[in-house]
């Protein structure tokens, strides 16, 4: 990851089945847990992306979108 996109994006891993994790992102977790989705789930800015397993490939086509769209400031 930091080979292609430097500083730009991090990538961390979290355990669900942590209850400080689940307790400190408890709005992602119930997103996850009321649209369905298998774990593992890819996360990208809050959103789930994709579940069911962990394709590199993928999270790194997901990444460089992410960082092509423009940043919009509120």
């Amino acid at each position: 990851m930091e080979s292609r996109f430097g500083d730009d994006a991090v990538l961390l891993y979290l355990d669900a089945s942590d209850d400080g994790v689940r307790r400190e992102h408890a709005a992602v977790v119930e997103q996850i847990e009321t649209a369905g989705h298998l774990y593992p789930v890819t996360v990208v800015d809050g959103t789930p992306l994709y579940d069911g397993a962990v394709s590199y490939p993928a999270v790194l086509r997901a990444v460089h979108d992410r960082l092509a769209q423009p940043v919009v400031e509120q």
